[in-house]
Parts: C-alpha cells; structure tokens; sequence
C-alpha cells in the first residue's frame, strides 16, 4: 500500500472518528439534557396546574360553603360553654322535657389540623314520643353547626313517657376565609336566619306519622306481675245463662289465680290496664290507653306483647 493509500485511509478513518464522536457528545451533552429539562418542565407545569385547580376548588368551596361560616359556633370556647345550654335547656323545656340534666364535656376536642373544634353536650330527661318528635323537628331546623351523635331511648313501664339520653357535638371553624370576613363570631351564637334544609319535609305535621305508629315496645325489666301473667287459653266458654263467649284465660303465676276476659272486657295485672279488642284461636288483641295496641300470641306472658301500629288495626 502506498503512502497516499495509507493517508486516504487515516483521513476516513479520523472523519468516521469524529462523526461518532460528535454524534455521541450530541447525544450526552445536548439531546439527552434537553430531553430530561422538557421532562421536568412539563412536570412542573402539571403540578402548576394541579395547584390552579386545588386554589379554584378551594375558592369553590369558600363560595357555595359560606353559610357554614356564619352556623359556626363561637370561636371562643368559653361562649359555646356558657351559652348553647341555656338555648338548649329553653328547646328542651319548649318540648315539654322534664327531669332534664346536662353535662359538658371537660374540653373541645380539635380536629382537621386544629381548624375545626368540636365540644360535647350530653342530655338526659324524660319526655313523650311526640315531645321527641317536636325537639328534633326543632334541633335540625335551627341554623347551627350542631348534630345529634347518639340518642337512646328506653319506654317507661305504665306510662306514654320515654327515658331519653342524648349526646350532641357542635362545631366551631377555627379560621376565617379572609380577614375582613365577620363569620365565625367570637363570642355570640351563630345570628344565621336562612335555615338550611336538613330534612326531607318541611312541615311538622310531615313527621306526625311517627307517633300515630309509635311502635315502640314497653321495657320491663326485672321480674313484675306482667311477666308472671301466662296467657293460657282462649276458648269458647258457657254462662250461667247459656250464653256462649270466647274468653282469653291468664295463669297469674305469682298468685296461683287465674284470671278471664272476653271482647270489651278490661285486664288488670300490676301496673298493665288494657281492653281485650279481639280472641283468635292462637292470639288475643289488647288496648291500652286507647291509644296503643299489643299483640299477645297463645303461651306468652303479657310482658311479651308485641306492639302494633294503631293505624294498622
């Protein structure tokens, strides 16, 4: 091979060496950097879009949500302390609630990172179903940040009455969504006006169907004459004059008597008054009150009736 050969061949073998070369610094210097800024850049602008969404929710929220602010519960603690009990102890007396006692909790419970501030009332007191119906008819129209987290209810023996136990949170937003803003209060009950709609009907009569039902069961406890009073027999008995009549027959176990009864009829057992209504071969109807109903199948006690709804029979 001459020399030219020999140079011809260095020279492409350089240029090839320089291509490459120049191909891979483009590669590692230029392409791949610019490829990895487009990457972040088009991160950065979806997470500058994300954050433009969160800040218009954010500010959606604050708009369609602004009544919360002027239900809230003082921003004051203190005032939530020392004033709800005296709006509640008046509802509750408007419902005809007796016996009311109400306890506080010791100290708000914070939540949400310390923007929101819940405080505990628990009420005990006695009072009838349609009383009840009343106080919560009232309790959720009113335009306060308050709710009912437990209610149990327990009937009285011999009486309308029910043992009520109630335990109610109310909520104070801690912050307000600019510094002009007048809501929440410092220290006074929320003044809303524009009750917000927490039911499904809106008048009270709406809910009077619950206590036409009253399906609530009497509670006896402990051991009484009603659960010692076995109903036994509801045959077919003849007087002294002939006269056929279906009786319903009780075993008083307590006694060792028995007791009968037949339609129209009244049945005294302690404290348990009612009109026998109605004598099935297996069932006897019952009448308390004239205004309550019980189901008392053939081998029951009378503490094991079963509540029916009035309207239903």
């Amino acid at each position: 091979m001459s020399n030219w050969q020999k140079v011809i061949v260095l020279l492409v073998i350089i240029s090839l060496g320089v291509a490459f070369g120049g191909y891979v610094f483009y590669r590692d210097a230029y392409k791949k950097p610019r490829a990895t800024l487009a990457e972040q850049r088009a991160q950065s602008e979806q997470k500058i879009e994300q954050g433009r969404l969160q800040i218009k929710n954010m500010q959606d929220f604050s708009t369609s949500y602004l009544s919360l602010y002027t239900r809230s519960f003082p921003l004051n603690p203190q005032s939530v302390r020392l004033q709800y009990p005296i709006w509640l102890t008046q509802m509750l007396e408007f419902c005809n609630f007796e016996d009311v006692n109400i306890r506080l909790d010791e100290r708000p419970v914070n939540i949400a990172g310390g923007r929101l501030t819940t405080l505990g009332f628990h009420v005990t007191g006695k009072c009838s179903l349609t009383d009840l119906t009343q106080f919560l008819y009232e309790f959720y129209w009113t335009p306060f940040l308050h709710r009912i987290q437990a209610l149990d209810i327990t009937p009285i023996e011999g009486s309308d009455e029910l043992n009520v136990r109630v335990t109610i949170n109310c909520l104070t937003i801690r912050y307000r969504s600019n510094p002009q803003q007048a809501y929440p209060l410092q220290n006074d009950l929320p003044l809303s006006v524009d009750a917000p709609r927490q039911l499904s009907s809106g008048p009270l009569a709406a809910y009077h169907t619950i206590v036409d039902l009253d399906n609530f069961r009497a509670v006896r406890t402990g051991i009484d004459a009603t659960s010692l009073a076995l109903l036994t027999s509801t045959s077919a008995v003849t007087d002294e004059n002939g006269k056929k009549a279906v009786k319903a027959t009780w075993f008083l176990q307590d006694a060792g008597t028995r007791i009968s009864a037949s339609v129209g009829e009244t049945i005294t057992v302690g404290s348990f008054v009612a009109k026998v209504l109605d004598i099935s071969d297996d069932l006897v109807i019952l009448e308390q009150n004239s205004d309550r109903i019980w189901a008392l199948p053939l081998g029951y006690t009378l503490n094991q009736a079963v509540a029916i709804p009035y309207n239903l029979y």
